[in-house]
């Protein structure tokens, strides 16, 4: 039988449509062996996804048969499904160690993964058998190469030539095909072409002579020549889909985008029912922004081939792109599961994550496809802006300093790193970095808030606000920059040129809601409250979901002391945001102000219902249950989970260490309260009060008199101030 022989071939072989065959048979083992000679026959037609069916119903019928795993290894390496032939060729040489075939191939593989080692083990095993196999030479050949050794190759080659020349061997032109091969690798253009031209004289429908001429010359230069030996594949053996797509990889190569998706429309219309052809339409649809006719292809994968991992993973690129991040998300993870060496699928898993907000996922993600990309540039620039968001400038540097390396002039790693240098403080060099940014886009709006940014920092606020200006000329709806000349003139002393400003600015902008929360916000920071109210009730007229209006009303009210209508407002956000623990805890707060305490626990409660990690509500329960008639056992843990998630607070060390003063650990509360006191500069009399009664319980009198006068030096009224007294009425001893 004649088969085709796979070493060092540069053309990669596409996968075409899948048909089915039943054959009405007598036995197992002749239903076996029907199908394992259909799958031979649609393997001389170059028809390798058909003879996959066929090979794998035949090991289905029966595992044992390692011939059948042999041929389905070598038509996996035609579909370059490498992981999946790999299986099947080990398999078939356990099953029956004298296959040279799939020897030849699994040595092939190893050559691919640089395990020069194991391939030479193949290859000697094979020799072992025959020192003369073609199998042998062919393995050998591309072990030279890989070790860099090109002259060796083509000996070994010229060797199989002239053994199969002597014999007669049927399977000589694909051994000139690999002869040409090598001369393409070499670089020798006229050999090369002299090889394949010798494979077509011997066999003219021999595919991958023409593919090798094709490629030897668009390494020549010669797209033309390399178009119009494409195309004779074609119509040499119009049926076989694979050829046809070598064709439009070739449009695609050559960047003939239009001539490509001409191609492929003309395709469809030949072969409706192409899966490949469909995949490419969508390729180049998402390209486009089409994401109507994309999505209309991609459902018709799915319902041939339902969890197909190419359809899956663009359909969650569409819906990415109409923002269903729940949709997009489930997809991609089928897709990375599917395929966990697919670094595109981990990128867009990734920001499938980050619209969840699952910003840890999706940092895992994102470091796996840059594992798997190393010199990817997406995954790294969403990477670094990760961490910029999540307040770390200088692991954002890194990312951006290994892309400026490679590409000092790629904007979007310019801005960030100028973003990462402001959050560093180091407005200077943020300004060096975006003034280039700004030089390969003028036009770009975020480039001059940025730039408005850092001059802010310098207190250069006549730049600042000239910066800001120019990126709200160019995009009205940048209301951050509003926002930030609105500050900087403020920080000059000017509220009421900043309201008359951003009043201004109602007529330009579609976010009227979000101009008029500004005007509230000033009003309400220059003390005019009524003023401030109106204009944030006036943006939730415009708005009805801002939820942050709604806060600044509350605090309005706050700032008042107008408690109950300040309740009535987070009451509203409550409704509006059922699952947002803040609301929640600042009730809490308001009723513990009303001295409520159980309806305030009540509050913290379900807030921590919502997201028991939620820090300050685990504190404050954590205070109520210990300081107002709660329970010490219930207020340890809640005390002792908040200082685990945020270890540094002085609020929180106060309340574990007042937990432990009342549960008798007198040293404990000492350790936590002198930790809080100096977090606060010993400047808060209520934490001072709580240290000194610890001092003064494990038996430090002088500490505990000295800690308790400075408390009532602050402040003569604070809570606890009587108890401070009385203590330090008490005699001294000695």
């Amino acid at each position: 039988m004649r088969r085709k022989l796979l070493i060092v071939s540069a053309l990669i072989v596409v996968c075409s449509a899948l048909a089915f065959y039943f054959f009405k048979v007598e036995s197992p083992q002749q239903v076996r062996d029907r199908y394992f000679a259909r799958g031979q026959q649609f393997v001389l037609e170059g028809k390798s996804p058909e003879a996959v069916i066929m090979f794998k119903n035949a090991i289905q019928i029966d595992p044992g048969f390692a011939e059948a795993r042999q041929e389905l290894g070598l038509a996996l390496m035609q579909r370059r499904d490498f992981r999946q032939a790999f299986a099947e060729l080990r398999r078939a040489v356990e099953l029956k160690p004298t296959l040279i075939k799939a020897r030849q191939q699994l040595g092939s593989l190893y050559v691919l993964e640089r395990n020069i080692p194991l391939a030479k083990e193949q290859l000697a095993k094979i020799r072992e058998q025959d020192p003369n196999a073609l199998e042998g030479r062919f393995l050998a050949a591309a072990l030279a190469l890989v070790e860099n050794d090109p002259d060796r190759a083509l000996k070994e080659i010229r060797e199989a030539v002239s053994r199969a020349e002597k014999d007669k061997n049927p399977n000589l032109g694909e051994i000139y095909i690999e002869s040409g091969n090598i001369h393409l690798i070499k670089r020798d253009w006229g050999e090369a072409e002299m090889a394949y031209t010798k494979a077509l004289e011997f066999n003219p429908k021999l595919l991958r002579a023409r593919e090798g001429l094709a490629a030897n010359y668009m390494a020549m230069g010669n797209q033309e020549k390399a178009r119009q030996e494409l195309i004779i594949a074609t119509q040499t053996d119009p049926e076989n889909e694979d050829v046809w797509h070598r064709l439009g990889n070739f449009y695609l190569q050559t960047k003939r985008f239009d001539e490509y998706e001409t191609f492929y429309r003309d395709l469809l219309q030949k072969k409706p029912k192409s899966i490949v052809a469909k995949k490419k339409m969508v390729e180049i649809l998402l390209s486009k922004g089409d994401l109507k006719a994309a999505k209309a292809y991609t459902e018709e994968i799915l319902k041939a081939e339902p969890g197909d991992t190419n359809a899956l993973f663009f359909r969650g690129r569409i819906y990415l792109s109409e923002k269903d991040f729940r949709k997009a998300h489930d997809d991609l993870t089928k897709v990375t599961a599917a395929d966990p060496k697919f670094a595109p699928g981990f990128y867009y898993l990734a920001v499938a994550q980050i619209g969840l907000s699952d910003i840890a996922q999706a940092r895992g993600a994102l470091l796996k496809a840059l594992e798997l990309s190393p010199t990817a540039i997406e995954p790294r620039l969403t990477l670094a802006e990760v961490y910029i968001n999540s307040g770390d400038p200088e692991a954002a540097r890194r990312e951006t300093d290994a892309i400026l390396k490679h590409m000092p002039d790629n904007r979007i790693a310019l801005l960030i790193a100028g973003a990462a240098e402001l959050r560093k403080g180091d407005a200077g060099k943020a300004l060096t970095l975006l003034r280039k940014a700004q030089s390969q886009d003028p036009k770009d709006a975020s480039v001059y808030f940025l730039l408005g940014t850092a001059f802010l920092m310098q207190k250069n606020y006549a730049q600042a606000i000239k910066e800001f200006e120019e990126s709200l000329n160019l995009d009205p709806d940048r209301l951050e920059a509003l926002n930030s000349i609105a500050l900087a003139t403020v920080q000059q002393g000017n509220r009421k040129t900043a309201m008359e400003r951003a009043e201004k600015h109602l007529g330009k902008t579609k976010m009227q809601a979000e101009v008029h929360q500004l005007l509230g916000q000033l009003s309400v920071d220059g003390k005019k409250f009524d003023q401030g109210i109106q204009h944030l009730r006036r943006a939730i007229e415009l708005k009805p979901d801002l939820i942050s209006a709604y806060f600044l009303i509350a605090n309005a009210y706050i700032a008042q002391n107008k408690i109950d209508q300040a309740m009535d407002e987070y009451q509203k956000i409550v409704e509006k945001t059922p699952s947002d623990p803040v609301a929640y805890t600042i009730l809490g707060i308001l009723n513990n102000q009303k001295q409520l305490y159980a309806k305030a626990n009540q509050q913290y409660e379900r807030a921590l219902k919502i997201n028991p990690n939620f820090v300050a509500a685990a504190n404050n329960l954590a205070w109520n249950y210990a300081e107002h008639g709660g329970n010490l056992d219930l207020a340890l843990p809640l005390a002792q989970k908040a200082r685990e998630l945020n270890p540094d607070s002085p609020q929180i060390l106060d309340t574990l260490g007042w937990i432990y003063y009342k549960r008798g650990l007198f040293d404990n509360a000492v350790t936590l309260l002198k930790d809080s006191s100096g977090k606060l500069k010993n400047g808060d009399p209520v934490v001072l009060y709580h240290l000194g009664m610890a001092y003064h319980r494990s038996g430090r009198k002088a500490e505990a008199r000295d800690t308790l006068n400075k408390a009532l030096a602050l402040n003569k009224n604070f809570l606890g101030a009587d108890e401070a007294r009385k203590i330090l009425s008490e005699p001294v001893t000695r």
